[in-house]
């Protein structure tokens, strides 16, 4: 005969207090990985920065800027503001050589990339005009 004492062994599908807060702790901590990765910059929005993202399908930008930079904007019907420093400073910021390559090849880099955008820019017009 059987003793009712005798411990029963673990399984998957039994789990104690200990394991079940676990189990918990580390899914909230998944969330708010997520989250944090979904708002990034949170001591800069408290400041009062304000933030524009916009992507594809394969990528995600965010820009954030602060309300020195919004007040030195000309006037312009974009989101963003001083589009043209950001846009440059995306540009020249993302650079893979760093200083490995002539300044004229470089250069040339950054000018493929204007050119190819100035060409994407007629193409989508031509579909309106």
């Amino acid at each position: 005969m059987m003793s009712a004492n005798i411990p029963m062994p673990r399984t998957a599908d039994h789990f104690c207090g200990a394991d079940v807060w676990m189990r918990e702790q580390m899914f909230e901590e998944d969330v708010r990985a997520v989250l944090a990765m979904m708002r990034p910059h949170g001591r800069e929005r408290l400041q009062g920065w304000k933030e524009y993202r916009t992507g594809g399908p394969h990528f995600r930008v965010t820009v954030s800027w602060d309300e020195q930079f919004a007040a030195t904007n000309m006037a312009q019907p974009l989101v963003v503001p001083n589009m043209a420093d950001v846009l440059e400073n995306l540009l020249v910021g993302s650079s893979k050589e760093n200083g490995d390559v002539p300044p004229r090849e470089e250069f040339d880099h950054y000018r493929a990339v204007v050119r190819e955008l100035y060409r994407r820019i007629d193409q989508m017009e031509a579909c309106y005009t």
